[in-house]
């Protein structure tokens, strides 16, 4: 997905309504966590989200015990959260990009320290269209699966990064975060996502899985470590 920066959504410029969904993508929070994006905007937060929720991009997921609303995004939401703003790409250079993120997958899950595992990657959208040449970017889908469920070697792996994080959230999720920074490798048009694109599209194709990779450290023989 592309969007131009001159765009409008949901009554917001476009890299603001962009920049709230991804605060947003892949977990639930409550509309406070977006008061830094829109502060000196004439924005509030509460009624951004209700704009945003009304246009199809974010839902609200619940009500807690303190009155407060927590919100989540749809998958329109997960969907402009990865849209790009640069120039399109070629086909040669999109060959190029998923090249390298092959070759990421399958390094990753060679190493048998790293607490997750890529279990499938899947590309959809216009990569799949041979005769489209330039494309604004590659979207993939990452199913992935635990190693490490023990909190303590978890934790202890996450300080070992030596990162700092803004919430307890950040730092729960930095596995998830480092292995798509990983399979991304800071490019920004590899577009990655965890929403299941069965539910907006029956046309892609399977690019990794690990049950094919010879390499890899085999995946735990408990199904329910594998999730998104």
């Amino acid at each position: 997905m592309r969007v131009a920066k001159t765009d409008t959504i949901a009554g917001l410029p476009a890299e603001l309504a962009r920049a709230i969904v991804r605060k947003f993508r892949g977990r639930e929070m409550v509309a406070e966590v977006v008061a830094n994006l829109i502060e000196d905007t004439g924005f509030e937060h509460e009624a951004v989200l209700a704009g945003l929720e009304a246009a199809g991009y974010m839902e609200k997921v619940r009500v807690d015990n303190d009155g407060d609303a927590w919100w989540d995004t749809t998958v329109k939401g997960n969907a402009l959260a990865m849209a790009s703003f640069g120039k399109p790409i070629s086909r040669k250079t999109a060959e190029r990009l998923v090249s390298g993120l092959l070759e990421r997958a399958y390094t990753y899950n060679a190493a048998p320290d790293k607490p997750l595992f890529v279990n499938t990657l899947r590309v959809f959208g216009s990569y799949l269209s041979p005769d489209i040449d330039t494309l604004g970017d590659v979207d993939i889908e990452l199913t992935y699966g635990r190693r490490i469920i023990d909190r303590k070697t978890l934790s202890d792996y996450t300080r070992a990064s030596g990162r700092s994080f803004n919430t307890y959230m950040d730092q729960l999720l930095w596995p998830q975060t480092e292995l798509v920074l990983h399979l991304k490798k800071r490019s920004a048009f590899i577009n990655i996502t965890l929403e299941d694109i069965t539910r907006i599209t029956d046309s892609f194709d399977t690019l990794y899985s690990i049950y094919s990779d010879p390499q890899a450290v085999p995946a735990p023989a408990d199904r329910a470590l594998i999730g998104r």
